[in-house]
């Protein structure tokens, strides 16, 4: 019997490490062709133009058009990379319904996220400028807001439906078979990773985990709907709103806004940390699937590359 279970063991553990290099493969193909032709995409754009160089960089800055290009692109590749199975369930719905006061909950939750995220970045960038760097660049980049329409809706709309359906969809769908929590986080890690951004990461990391649980009990369409949130609401919309107020009072409001969103999300999962413990325990991770996973060499390789983008867009003190 014993012997039979460790044949059964090694065949589960030798299928997930398969799984898991072949699904962040096509999570890396995706990721270089849509950097790659968002690139392209631009240099088109402009040597069509007939526009100063201030402006054909304020173009380079500004426009989500390559950006939507690459959005094209990027999804075929995923669908290519798509099993007719995982097809069917990246939209699948779930028997669990969706109410207003949990979707704001959840806005919330990601909300104190937020408030840990600035922490975490003030912290890291004390750190980096004790060796002669700065992440304020960096940090810039995560949280301006978009200055053109196509900026907008790509930020806004198109970028979180297409993020959702690549790691929410794709991903999150072709590892699920393994638990519940072994996909959210791996889900999650890639959607961090692929930020390329030090301060970004863990916060994009975090709202993965949210995003996963969501898509899994309530369906990829309230992902998309959160994130939507996020990206559009809860930046360009509310900062649309705010400019009309002089700075001092703009940032006044917007930090007081997220302070006490974030405060009412830090209680709320203090509330329902018995829930949340006990889906935890429901869903915990099999002794040794994330060591099968990390190991994966191709999974250890992305990280690297990413790793030295990241330090490379560090800026001199």
């Amino acid at each position: 019997m014993d012997s039979l279970g460790d044949k059964k063991s090694n065949s589960t553990d030798k299928m997930l490490k398969k799984d898991v290099s072949h699904t962040i493969a096509i999570t890396a193909v995706y990721f270089l062709i849509f950097q790659l032709s968002a690139f392209l995409s631009a240099l088109f754009l402009l040597a069509i133009g007939t526009k100063s160089e201030a402006a054909n960089n304020n173009f380079l800055n500004n426009s989500g058009l390559p950006y939507m290009a690459a959005m094209v692109l990027g999804l075929f590749v995923i669908f290519v990379g798509m099993t007719p199975r995982i097809r069917k369930r990246v939209f699948v719905s779930s028997t669990k319904k969706m109410t207003l006061s949990i979707f704001f909950s959840l806005v919330a939750v990601i909300m104190a996220s937020q408030i840990f995220f600035s922490i975490y970045s003030s912290i890291f960038e004390s750190l980096v400028n004790l060796i002669g760097y700065s992440s304020t660049e960096q940090l810039e980049e995560a949280t301006s807001t978009s200055k053109t329409i196509s900026m907008m809706l790509y930020t806004g709309f198109l970028g979180p439906i297409t993020e959702e359906i690549v790691f929410r969809g794709f991903l999150l769908r072709s590892l699920e078979k393994y638990g519940q929590g072994f996909a959210i986080i791996i889900s999650a890690y890639m959607f961090g990773l692929y930020h390329s951004n030090f301060t970004q990461s863990g916060f994009a990391f975090v709202v993965g985990l949210l995003l996963g649980y969501v898509t899994l009990t309530y369906g990829i369409r309230w992902s998309i709907l959160l994130h939507v949130f996020n990206n559009f609401v809860l930046g360009d919309f509310l900062a649309y709103i705010l400019q009309h107020l002089d700075n001092k009072q703009a940032n006044l409001i917007n930090s007081s806004l997220i302070w006490i969103g974030g405060v009412i999300g830090i209680v709320i999962l203090w509330f329902f940390r018995k829930k949340i413990r006990d889906w935890y325990r429901e869903n915990k991770l099999l002794k040794g699937q994330l060591k099968l996973a990390f190991t994966r060499k191709i999974l250890i390789l992305i990280t690297i590359i990413i790793f030295i983008i990241s330090c490379i867009e560090l800026d001199k003190l």
